[in-house]
């Protein structure tokens, strides 16, 4: 994998794979509800997501569902990369 002038995100993509924006979705993280340690008595410290295999992350959002600052909930937006 490479980039024109060795900066991936700034420069042009000059690699073998592509990124499809057909069949795009959003995956959210095992543990998107749970509440963080400490704030409202949880147990988690973060809050990981990982796109499934043949696909890359394009995008992240992160929502609070509640008044509590501590439930946030966390996806990840992945598109199918060949």
């Amino acid at each position: 994998m490479q980039c024109v002038q060795g900066n991936c995100q700034s420069g042009v993509w000059s690699g073998g794979g592509k990124v499809s924006n057909q069949g795009c979705a959003w995956f959210e993280s095992p543990v998107a509800y749970n509440y963080f340690a400490g704030g409202a008595g949880g147990d988690v410290t973060y809050k990981p997501v990982i796109c499934p295999a043949g696909y890359i992350m394009t995008g992240t959002r992160m929502f609070g569902v509640s008044k509590s600052v501590d439930d946030e909930h966390v996806d990840a937006y992945c598109c199918p990369f060949s």
